[in-house]
């Protein structure tokens, strides 16, 4: 076995796992809602027979722009603390960036997921579509 890939390997996941420490709840998540989101909308576009390989290639790109938003956020709250340790950005409260962009996205996801759903034809509860605007399936 070649000698440097355990050290490969170390350097690649002790990061992630000093990262999944603090932000692994969040990433996860956003990750399973981004998930369900997909197959929600895939199952919609089924049942509408509108599938459409344009628009899911426009959909796995806008996810992972979303993803890339989160990275950035986990990024900002990485980088603020580091200023802070340094004496740089004095800051006497923590400022939660990716949880902020995570919770934000963890919600988009399941307002798309529940018109999905509805546009389905499953059955939602009324005050559910009455959130999301969708009076039609009233």
């Amino acid at each position: 076995m070649n000698e440097k890939l355990p050290t490969l390997i170390s350097s690649f996941c002790t990061p992630l796992s000093a990262l999944a420490e603090r932000h692994g709840a969040i990433l996860l998540l956003c990750c399973a809602f981004i998930l369900i989101d997909l197959a929600t909308g895939l199952a919609r576009a089924k049942v509408q027979g509108t599938v459409n390989s344009s628009a899911g290639y426009k959909g796995f790109w806008r996810k992972i722009s979303l993803l890339l938003t989160l990275t950035f956020g986990v990024c900002l709250d990485l980088f603020l603390s580091y200023l802070s340790t340094l004496g740089l950005f004095p800051v006497s409260i923590p400022m939660p960036i990716s949880l902020t962009i995570g919770i934000y996205l963890s919600v988009n996801e399941c307002i798309s997921i529940c018109e999905n759903l509805s546009a389905s034809g499953v059955k939602m509860p009324r005050a559910i579509l009455k959130a999301i605007g969708k009076s039609d399936f009233l």
